[in-house]
């Protein structure tokens, strides 16, 4: 009875009736003025006509422009308002303006010799505004649980700043164990920011959490703050999982701040995930990852330079040390909407992956439901025979989705690609490793909304001790799957579902 109490009376539900109500609103106006049918049936058709050009000419893919078309011509009043209420992908207005007013990144590039396909990925990173460094250490966490304990040891470490960007904030036995150190670190005198986005996080806690962190001395904001009105802005979410602690030590990966991450909870069987820690120059390229998205969250600018001093004298200091480690290269990468970003950033860089694979190709993913361009890609890596591996779920957490992503397996499976099924549930991994020397650990999935819509982050990395990880951890898992084979039938429902969602995939 709690719960049910709790649902009605929640945020959540506030805002959904909200936006219902101006649904209905709409109807009701179109009821009221039936009696100028006529007029109203070519008003709307000529709205029709030219919101769909607008669709046609638009800068967006087909598998994008399809599902829109469709919903505008079948349903001409709502349809409409459906679309440019919620197709847009383009920053907004404010945050491309306060953008621009921003701070550089500042850094010189790592001048390191590397194989012609290796530089392409990099001087394409490069010149999406990202840095390149060496003297970095690197270091791969299998699971949730280990990286969890890392992160509480580096955190009671910090003696300058803890900066924390993540999807999703839940409290329970995983946050509150890093809740009781932030806190301890405020006393200290250390700063310490906290930003979660408020969609990713509303099922999980209070509308009050964030006055709650503040209260306590934690800088908390909320990035997209949910209002209850219709808004396209809804589909830009900060998808990124970012620690930085002190400029010298950085996470990122797929663990959110949630008990199922490291296991406590199972509500999809065991909840297999990944991360990546630098230790050196390299988190210079997160720290300003994270800053940037701190600002437009809060909506104004500031100087970011005090926060790249330790990183400098920490990098000094290694290279000093001179102990011959070949550490190889890092690159952390940001993305995010349209005109913030020049391009599709993630897309083009899993896509640079599997181009430039020669040998081997591994891939864990939660979803495998890209567009046509990025399964041929794939497809083509196989056919010319590249080994190319990818590992999705075993029980899912979305099941329509989940329909999609075997439809898309079965169809890699009849061109040698090999696919795995995790028997022991969830796969939340995000990872991709080329001739096991190059790789990206990051927060990005193989779907249309992280590759257009999100805010995702990741780390392209080649001849580090991460990467070898990472292989070794994929072939562990692959021990611990089932292979998909060609005689493996998608059941009545599933094709049903498929034949339907297949035309609505970039609004799942």
């Amino acid at each position: 009875m709690k719960k049910i109490f709790r649902l009605l009376f929640s945020r959540l539900t506030v805002i959904f009736l909200a936006i219902l109500l101006q649904i209905v609103a709409v109807a009701l106006f179109v009821t009221v003025f039936q009696s100028y049918y006529l007029w109203i049936r070519i008003v709307s058709s000529a709205i029709t006509v030219i919101v769909l050009l607008g669709i046609i000419n638009r800068d967006m893919t087909i598998e994008g422009k399809l599902p829109w078309a469709l919903t505008v011509a079948l349903l001409p009043v709502f349809g409409t308002i459906l679309y440019l209420c919620f197709s847009r992908n383009y920053a907004s207005r404010r945050e491309r303006k306060l953008f621009e007013t921003l701070p550089s990144a500042e850094f010189n590039d790592a001048n390191i010799p590397v194989p012609e396909n290796i530089a392409g990925q990099m001087r394409y990173l490069n010149k999406m505004g990202n840095t390149t460094f060496s003297n970095t250490d690197t270091y791969y966490f299998a699971n949730g649980e280990d990286f969890w304990k890392d992160l509480l040891a580096e955190l009671n470490k910090a003696e300058k700043f803890i900066f924390m960007e993540y999807f999703i904030v839940e409290r329970g036995k995983m946050f509150d164990a890093i809740l009781d150190i932030l806190q301890r670190k405020v006393k200290e005198g250390v700063e310490v920011r906290l930003m979660y986005d408020d969609v990713g996080s509303l099922p999980h806690i209070g509308h009050l959490f964030c006055h709650q962190m503040r209260k306590t001395g934690i800088n908390c904001v909320r990035f997209g703050k949910l209002r209850p009105f219709i808004s396209a802005v809804y589909n830009n979410r900060d998808h990124r999982k970012i620690t930085v602690i002190d400029g010298k030590i950085a996470y990122t990966g797929g663990i959110n701040l949630a008990d199922e991450y490291i296991n406590e909870t199972h509500p999809f069987g065991h909840w297999k995930d990944t991360a990546v820690k630098l230790d050196g120059e390299g988190v210079a390229g997160l720290t300003y990852m994270f800053l940037q998205m701190f600002d437009i969250a809060q909506n104004k600018s500031e100087r970011y330079e005090k926060y790249f001093v330790e990183t400098a004298m920490y990098s000094k200091e290694r290279e000093q040390l001179n102990d011959g480690i070949n550490r190889g290269i890092v690159v952390p990468f940001a993305d995010g909407p349209k005109p913030l970003y020049p391009d599709y950033v993630a897309r083009s860089a899993y896509l640079n992956m599997i181009n430039l694979s020669e040998k081997s190709l591994y891939i864990t993913t939660p979803y495998l439901v890209c567009d046509e361009a990025f399964n041929e890609a794939i497809i083509r890596s196989a056919d010319r025979g590249v080994d190319v591996n990818i590992i999705i779920p075993g029980i899912p957490d979305k099941k329509s989705v989940y329909c999609l992503t075997k439809q898309s397996a079965n169809k890699l499976v009849k061109h040698n690609v090999k696919l795995y099924v995790y028997n022991k549930g969830f796969v939340h991994a995000k990872g991709i490793v080329a001739d096991d020397s190059a790789g990206i650990v990051g927060t990005i999935n193989l779907d249309y909304r992280s590759f257009m819509h999100h805010y995702e982050d990741g780390v392209f990395m080649y001849n580090t001790t991460a990467i070898a990880e990472l292989k070794q951890d994929m072939l562990e898992t692959i021990a611990q799957c089932r292979k998909v084979t060609v005689s493996n039938k998608l059941s009545l429902w599933e094709k049903v579902v498929c034949f339907f969602a297949n035309v609505f995939r970039p609004m799942l």
